[in-house]
């Protein structure tokens, strides 16, 4: 079951301000709007009075710790910004990692972020967006919505659909007869530089013969994308520079589309 500031109407969840008629003291002849603004916590920042609409789902248990990468898709009157948050084992996402952060902690009190521009004056897909795939099992997804009517009064934000998905479906990319020492790093830790894709599920290596060398490659880092080979001849454990063969599988790069939907770049 989410959680939310808001009231539902129909399909539609809206904001429902920070006061209701009973805070009133003149009564109904003052409430002149459902969603009525009083809360100056982030005004400094946002230039207006309030706070986003906010919707937050459950935990949402993958069954296993997985890779997967994110297909949500956000209907709404503003702008949105999802924020992901996940771990590998914390059923209660104690421990998390976090991706689109828009908040200091992500919590309903928690304060606003100055790092990243106050969304409804930005395009979906702005440059601070760092959406990407990731190894979990526990997933829980908030979405943030801003409406303003101008610079310092806010309007009525909606969300009117909201589809999430994470997805597993990989990619594969086959890179032949790279230079090792044509890759950034130290022969200990060369840097691979696949094209499409962002997080790396496996990394098969095949180094080529070359006279009076017995070459063994290794995988020093999926995460960091790194291998290293090494000579058995030599019996030395220090990495030498080779040619090799690179196939790559992985999540496909993930980004913001202007119409707001979040998933593989196409």
């Amino acid at each position: 079951m989410g959680t939310h500031n808001g009231y539902v109407v129909g399909p539609q969840l809206f904001h429902t301000g920070d006061i209701a008629w009973s805070d009133l003291t003149s009564g109904w002849s003052a409430f002149t709007n459902w969603t009525t603004y009083t809360s100056t916590t982030i005004e400094t920042k946002t230039g207006a009075k309030g706070s986003p609409l906010r919707y937050q789902t459950s935990i949402i248990d993958l069954g296993s710790n997985q890779y997967v990468y994110p297909n949500i898709r956000i209907g709404c009157t503003g702008t949105a910004r999802c924020v992901i948050e996940y771990h590998a084992s914390s059923s209660d996402l104690s421990s998390k990692s976090t991706i689109g952060a828009y908040t200091s902690d992500n919590t309903s009190s928690g304060t606003y972020d100055e790092v990243y521009e106050v969304l409804d004056y930005k395009t979906p897909g702005y440059t601070d967006d760092d959406y990407t795939g990731f190894q979990a099992r526990y997933v829980r997804v908030t979405v943030y919505v801003e409406n303003f009517a101008s610079s310092t009064t806010r309007g009525t934000p909606s969300i009117d659909s909201l589809v999430i998905e994470f997805k597993n479906d990989m990619d594969r990319e086959d890179h032949f007869d790279i230079a090792t020492s044509g890759l950034t790093g130290s022969a200990e830790a060369r840097v691979l530089v696949p094209r499409n894709l962002s997080t790396l599920t496996g990394i098969q290596v095949t180094a080529h013969s070359e006279a009076n060398k017995k070459l063994v490659p290794h995988i020093v880092s999926k995460a960091n994308k790194t291998i290293r080979v090494l000579d058995a001849n030599t019996f030395d454990t220090a990495a030498v520079d080779a040619t090799v063969d690179v196939t790559i599988t992985g999540l496909p790069n993930v980004e913001v589309f202007e119409d707001g939907k979040i998933g593989r770049t196409e």
